[in-house]
């Protein structure tokens, strides 16, 4: 399962990087392309944001909407990506 710190760093990054008028504790965990209006430049701004935080990369062939849209899953797919013997849960 995604880890909630995870998910709580994703939120915040997500509403700063985009600039967002919400607090980051508004944005769901599924839905997010639709419920935030996100458009292809949101979500590439997004994951570069995202990959400079925790400190990953997202590969190419991994880039999707439903990887986006979900929280959990992205939660998963960062804390899987993360560099060995680094917590995932502190922050960079």
């Amino acid at each position: 399962m995604a880890s909630e710190e995870t998910k709580v760093r994703l939120r915040k990054v997500l509403v700063e990087s985009l600039e967002l008028p919400i607090e980051a504790s508004e944005v769901p965990d599924k839905g997010l392309v639709q419920s935030l209006g996100l458009d292809s430049i949101n979500t590439i701004e997004f994951l570069i944001w995202v990959e400079s935080e925790f400190g990953v990369e997202i590969a190419d062939e991994d880039l999707s909407i439903k990887l986006i849209d979900d929280l959990d899953l992205l939660a998963e797919y960062v804390n899987s990506r993360m560099p060995k013997g680094e917590p995932a849960d502190e922050p960079a």
